[in-house]
């Protein structure tokens, strides 16, 4: 920001009292009509009318001439916004689904919300991605047992989807007609493929179907119809056999004797069980241990089916050759062939429970974070303790040489059966955002409302997401997840993998995570990153504050302390240095406390990191703004791994007490602040907000390098700030009612009233990012909207809306299918990144910028050919050649063919084993 000013306009801030605290501010009746700068498919834009604050009303007519020089310049820049788009999400949480190894244990297919991933377990790397229709949700997917290269993927509408999942090509699709619950396939007698459906028709009921055909959905049987809410569906002994459950109910069928294909009918049997069922597994084996020729009658009994059950309380129940009690049709014999074998270790609930291969040993796994081998013949108990996170699955593959054990963290490890060794880990996003507490009665109870989750993207590589997760999973007694985010992770949006994870606070990993009266031990909760420009420094500040019940003894009798664990609470500031050789965060400084009262810290609500120096601010509930920078230290004999870079340490370089600009009597509870600097950091924004604030709205200008107080006015926003942002001379202000957009320049604020201005918005943060290069910002919004199936239960819908800053016109906007917890601005492009709770990335940008990308993986892969020619050799063009020369250069050109049909322009993690490449690079050159 300039220090020249227009000789035309008023000085406005020529001193700092001049910045009167109890300016108000006036809104002009007259609206200014805006021209629409774009068309989105949707028709979403709309003529909207920004409201044009003036903080002075003499002012009008040089404000209506600046209006005027405004649109006429949007109105030039006009075809630049045509349209926008949304690209394809990455990351995603894992579904609950188990996973799938293929036959030759070489690849696993994980399943998430709206796809099905393929993932090499050689390289631990994503193969494919296979999405479902329409961003439907997935029920189920199954590999085909007629020809394994296929694989079906089942969606919640009804749509059944059959990929060649090695490919990625899709082979046929059809709809089931009803609401899909649950789903598998086993093969016919035949030969065949048999896909039974479990679902929900529009009166209630739930129905389970098979069909032969798979193409033909009209060739489907109902076997079925209850009104029992089933809603697990499990298959054993190619079809035969069929068990359908929910918590303590249980359906048996079994259809006897080979029967035509066009007539199907099962004996079923109701058990309604003592205890809640929460996993089961069955095992299918013929007896064959009888010696002698077996009859018809014996044939009829070979077959058997051991069934274990986990269920809610940790106890893990087997009957063994549970036919014998679905055979009997006289009940002679369900009494004593329902009584299991119990076995018990689990406190909690058991999420998966599997039989060996062989049938000797069950594998559990729950809460503990241990996975349980039990061998039933001695009944010894062989443990695999200090996982990660509680394990939600368990899947065995093909040969029974490997286990898939998937965690609450979103990650997968693969295991060798025999040494229980890592074979491969495959980590998705590891985010799980807090709940925030909502006594909202419109909204519902299991639409909670969230927090926001600090993150940045790297500014050295724009495709380096940096994100806090937590360091454990663990849920509490109402199913909430205890999470706070103490680990840094970095994931790669562009390529869907998993980079790098490292701790900012401590973790408990070593250490016992339950106290004495069984409630979870809580880490510290890291609530701001930030990163310098040049992706050198980052400054975190993570804090930690024990339960208020604990505090209790301590404040007995004080009924004036709301908050008893007040005082006590913990607040770090680190700042960390990047090591380019280990590529992880180094702490060089942490400061305890670097905002404090009376009573000990208090919260730090904002860190804002200044443009081309390494300089951090923040502001804390004390009021006071302090500067942050580097500063040289003595090494007093200190070793250091790089002699060369001088040590260094961060002190605090300037303090600024805001608290004249506020209501003194509650300054140590100020509520919300927001700041930031400005594009060539000479200037630090700062609003404002306390619940008690009599100057309501308050912005302050500071400049950066005095550390001096230069301009403030209030009445530029309504409500709590949530974040801001510059603009080039804009400040945007973003509060949980409105979006305000401030010309420090001409002083005049204009202000966007976004829809669903009710109780959601008032309670839920709402996130801001600009651009620069397009001159626009992106705003989340969230409204609630009435259900299509219940009248009186409404849903919250979240989106992000992209404006125009000129003219604030709306240029897009975006249906999120879960509610944003991060909105973020990509530095080298004009795209906006958007993370959700369900751990989903998405891309928002224009679509003639979004060819950029494409053009650097292009660039990228001819950059990759290119070395390989390099290494194989290509002769330099423009050279005298005779003809043996040119005979050379023929069979370099035919050789070069031939090693580019080896390496293809596939990337590196796909590509097969060195030892095949090297193969195959022999034989190219040895032909």
């Amino acid at each position: 920001m300039g220090n020249t000013q227009d000789p035309r306009r008023p000085s406005k801030r020529s001193r700092v009292g001049d910045a009167a605290l109890g300016k108000t501010m006036q809104t002009d009746d007259s609206r200014v009509k805006r021209r629409r700068t774009s068309q989105s498919k949707n028709d979403i834009n709309k003529a909207l009318t920004p409201t044009i604050i003036n903080s002075k009303e003499k002012h009008g007519l040089e404000e209506q001439c600046t209006l005027a020089r405004t649109e006429s310049s949007v109105q030039k820049s006009e075809p630049q916004y045509e349209i926008w788009s949304s690209t394809s999400m990455v990351a995603g949480q894992y579904s609950n689904l188990d996973p799938i190894f293929t036959s030759d244990d070489e690849y696993l297919l994980i399943g998430l919300e709206t796809a099905v991933h393929v993932y090499s377990l050689a390289t631990s790397r994503l193969l494919r991605t296979l999405p479902s229709i329409a961003g439907d949700s997935i029920a189920g997917y199954r590999l085909s047992p007629e020809n394994p290269n296929f694989l079906y993927v089942f969606t919640l509408s009804g749509s059944v989807t059959k990929w060649e999942w090695l490919s990625g090509e899709q082979c046929s699709s059809w709809e089931v007609g009803h609401k899909t619950i649950s789903v598998d396939v086993c093969l016919s007698d035949a030969g065949n493929d048999i896909l039974l459906f479990l679902l929900e028709r529009k009166d209630g009921k739930r129905v389970i179907t098979l069909n032969n055909s798979p193409n033909d959905a009209s060739r489907s049987i109902i076997i079925l119809e209850t009104h029992v809410q089933i809603t697990n569906l499990k298959v054993a002994c190619q079809g035969q056999f069929i068990i359908a459950y929910s918590d303590r109910h249980v359906f048996f069928g079994w259809a006897g004797l080979v029967q035509p294909s066009d007539s199907v009918s099962y004996i079923w049997k109701e058990v309604n069980l003592p205890v809640s069922i929460m996993c089961l597994d069955v095992r299918h084996y013929t007896s064959s241990n009888r010696p002698g020729p077996q009859g018809s009658k014996d044939r009829n009994h070979a077959d058997k089916v051991d069934l274990v059950l986990g269920e809610r309380n940790g106890s893990i129940l087997i009957y063994y050759d549970i036919l014998r009690f679905v055979k009997d049709e006289g009940g002679r014999q369900s009494e004593r062939n329902l009584t299991p074998r119990r076995l018990h270790w689990h406190r909690n609930s058991v999420n998966s429970v599997r039989w060996s291969k062989d049938g000797n040993y069950i594998i559990t796994g729950g809460h503990e974070s241990v996975m349980v081998l039990w061998q039933l013949d001695t009944g010894r108990k062989q443990f695999l303790p200090h996982l990660s996170s509680p394990i939600g699955n368990i899947v065995i593959s093909t040969s029974g040489n490997l286990y898939a054990v998937k965690l609450a963290d979103n990650s997968i490890i693969v295991l060798s059966a025999r040494e229980l060794q890592p074979f491969s880990t495959i980590t998705g996003l590891q985010l799980c955002p807090k709940v925030a507490k909502s006594h909202d009665k419109y909204l519902p109870e299991d639409q909670p409302l969230f927090e926001c989750v600090p993150a940045a993207l790297h500014p050295q590589n724009p495709d380096h997401l940096i994100i806090t997760v937590p360091a454990s999973r663990q849920t509490a007694q109402e199913s909430h997840p205890v999470v706070n985010a103490s680990m840094l992770q970095t994931y790669d949006i562009r390529t869907n993998s998993h980079v790098s994870r490292q701790a900012l606070a401590r973790t408990n990993a070593t250490t016992l995570k339950v106290g004495p009266d069984g409630s979870h031990i809580v880490t510290p909760d890291v609530t701001h990153i930030s990163v310098s420009h040049d992706g050198k420094w980052m400054a975190t500040v993570d804090t930690w504050r024990p339960y208020k019940r604990d505090m209790q003894a301590l404040h007995h009798g004080d009924s004036g302390s709301s908050h008893p664990s007040e005082g006590f609470q913990e607040t770090f500031l680190k700042f960390w240095r990047w090591n380019s050789s280990s590529n992880l965060w180094e702490l060089v400084t942490r400061i305890d406390g670097p905002h404090f009262c009376d009573k000990g810290s208090v919260r730090v609500l904002d860190v804002a990191v200044r443009a081309y120096s390494a300089e951090f601010a923040t502001i804390g509930s004390d009021a006071v703004l302090r500067f942050w920078c580097p500063s040289t230290r003595q090494r007093s004999g200190l070793r250091s791994d790089n002699p060369e870079e001088p040590m260094e340490t961060w002190k605090c370089r300037r303090a600024i007490d805001l608290k004249p600009y506020i209501d003194v009597g509650m300054a140590d509870s100020l509520g919300a602040a927001s700041m930031d600097f400005s594009q060539d950091g000479s200037v630090l924004a700062i609003c404002l907000g306390s619940q008690t604030c009599l100057n309501s709205g308050l912005a302050i200008l500071i400049d950066a390098q005095n550390c001096s107080v230069r301009y403030s006015r209030v009445g530029l926003y309504k409500g709590m700030p949530c974040a801001v942002a510059f603009v080039g001379c804009n400040l945007v202000i973003a509060s949980r009612e409105a979006v305000s957009i401030w010309d420090t320049v001409d002083d005049i604020a204009r202000a966007i009233k976004l829809p669903g201005s009710g109780s959601v918005s008032v309670k839920q943060p709402r996130l801001l990012a600009v651009s620069s290069e397009t001159n626009t910002f992106a705003v989340s919004v969230e409204c609630l909207q009435n259900n299509q199936h219940s009248k009186n239960r409404r849903m919250l819908r979240s989106s992000v809306q992209v404006y125009d800053i000129l003219t604030l016109a709306l240029l897009s906007e975006t249906t999120l299918g879960h509610h944003p917890v991060a909105l973020l601005s990509a530095m080298h492009s004009s795209d906006y990144i958007v993370v959700d709770v369900a751990a989903n990335v998405q891309r928002i940008g224009r679509l003639d910028q979004s060819y950029q990308s494409n053009s650097h993986s292009r660039d990228l892969g001819s950059h990759i050919n290119s070395g390989l020619r390099n290494l194989f050799g290509e002769h330099v063009r423009g050279k005298s050649q005779d003809p043996q020369h040119i005979t050379t250069d023929s069979d370099n050109q035919n050789l070069q063919k031939e090693l580019a049909s080896v390496f293809s322009d596939a990337p590196p993690f796909v590509m097969p084993p060195a030892s095949m490449i090297f193969r195959s690079v022999v034989d190219a050159l040895s032909s």
